[in-house]
């Protein structure tokens, strides 16, 4: 038997619990999001009789920390949203299926919660524009795809995004999908920033192709959809930039249902900020990866790899999101500080990859120009990984899930420098009070 967590005070968990007052206010917390119909996970907990045939599997899933995904070490920072179960939490869903599993009476349960229609947009309005993918057929059987395909926005204007949603044709092909905005020069929307100058997307990190002799530069990931991310809304004076002229591009990981062929086109959805609005903090997501470090030896239990990126001022971190293949173990990110102090931020030591999660920061981290941000990945490419699809292989970097990455997808905002000294005055008296 797997052993529980400590569940803290005795008293804290029922001693007799049911699912009606004890159990269900949990699943609708941290799992009905997914446990529903229609929707990814595959089967439902919004009512007892859903649940009751996958008890054993709910304990298994609960007390390994499997379920809900969020796998990381909780002792390291604060997120917001945070769905992961309390100690308490998953005493008190063991301690009823070790009993039985009782129903208890309706009259004890919460009343059900409210879920907006499938294939509709989550933050409560509808987009300003909605950019389809050319469409993609996928096979019924076949190895996995990773297409990327591009269509225009038909913007005549810089424009701030408020949310981006994506919403796949076929939730049951597309595995994932980056999105980026893809523009033929540099925007011209930038952000004045005292003391510092001016900082546009396109400052932070770039990437060029070249198609047919021209030079393209990929300026922004906008958004990824994944199993727990499907879109991005920023608070009130922050944004993400979409330029006019711009265009969508896709990178798909396209994965066979292997029961029939269709033809995906995903949409993606995006609300802006007024025309003419200014954000007073333009937020950027970066790639902190380095895949001429990956390097993964046949059998290596726990190979390592390090990704460095130099703030070229204060900054503050909104969220970080590791992503690497089958053979992916655990990613932690750190800040090293000009001092040379070194700081954990986040450390998903549990990384699962059917799960692409984002972890956002509940107060986020503020740091001094020259900060190295420090991710670290560790790959598992030894018989003992269940998910390897063979440990004799030498691994380096690849689109498709049999090769690997190690990226740390980080989304920040630069600041000036009189708002880094008010953060750190903030800090200083909150650190006082608390003494």
């Amino acid at each position: 038997m797997v052993r529980l967590p400590a569940a803290g005070p005795a008293d804290t968990v029922p001693a007799s619990p049911t699912f009606a007052k004890d159990v269900l206010p949990i699943f609708q917390k941290s799992c009905q999001d997914c446990h529903r119909p229609g929707q990814m996970a595959p089967f439902s907990l919004l009512d007892y009789d859903s649940a009751r045939p996958w008890v054993r599997s709910i304990r298994e899933k609960v007390v390994t920390r499997y379920m809900p995904p969020w796998h990381l070490d909780r002792s390291i920072g604060e997120y917001e949203p945070d769905p992961s179960l309390t100690d308490t939490e998953i005493a008190t869903i063991a301690r009823w299926i070790d009993n039985g599993a009782p129903r208890g009476a309706d009259s004890d349960a919460p009343k059900p919660r409210v879920f907006p229609a499938d294939g509709t947009w989550r933050f409560g309005e509808e987009p300003d524009l909605i950019v389809t993918s050319p469409g993609v057929t996928v096979p019924a059987n076949g190895p996995d795809l990773y297409p990327e395909p591009e269509a225009p926005t038909n913007l005549t204007e810089d424009r701030y995004i408020k949310w981006i949603q994506v919403l796949p044709g076929d939730p049951t092909v597309v595995h994932h999908t980056l999105v980026f905005a893809v523009q033929d020069k540099p925007s011209n929307g930038m952000l004045k920033i005292p003391g510092l100058g001016s900082l546009g997307a396109g400052s932070v990190r770039g990437l060029t192709r070249q198609e047919n002799g021209v030079a393209r530069i990929v300026t922004s990931m906008l958004t990824e959809y994944a199993r727990g991310n499907d879109g991005d809304i920023f608070d009130t004076g922050q944004a993400k930039l979409l330029a006019a002229g711009s265009s969508l591009r896709w990178q798909f990981h396209y994965h066979p249902n292997g029961k029939t062929q269709l033809v995906d086109r995903t949409r993606v959805g995006i609300k802006f900020w007024p025309d003419g609005w200014q954000p007073r903090h333009l937020i950027s997501t970066m790639a902190l990866a380095s895949p001429e470090t990956l390097a993964i030896a046949p059998g290596d239990p726990a190979s390592r790899s390090d990704s460095y990126f130099p703030l070229a001022a204060p900054a503050r971190l909104v969220s970080y999101q590791p992503h690497m293949h089958y053979r992916g173990k655990r990613m932690v990110l750190e800040a090293i500080l000009p001092t040379g102090q070194i700081e954990k931020l986040t450390d998903v030591n549990r990384f699962v990859w059917a799960w692409q999660i984002t972890y956002p920061y509940k107060n986020r981290p503020a740091f001094p120009k020259g900060t190295v941000l420090h991710s670290i990945a560790y790959h598992d490419n030894s018989p003992g990984n269940k998910h390897n699809p063979d440990p004799t292989a030498f691994i380096g970097w690849g689109d498709r899930t049999v090769d690997e990455m190690n990226i740390g997808w980080l989304d920040f905002y630069y600041i000036s420098d009189d708002e880094y000294a008010l953060l750190q005055k903030e800090q200083a008296k909150h650190s006082a009070d608390q003494r």
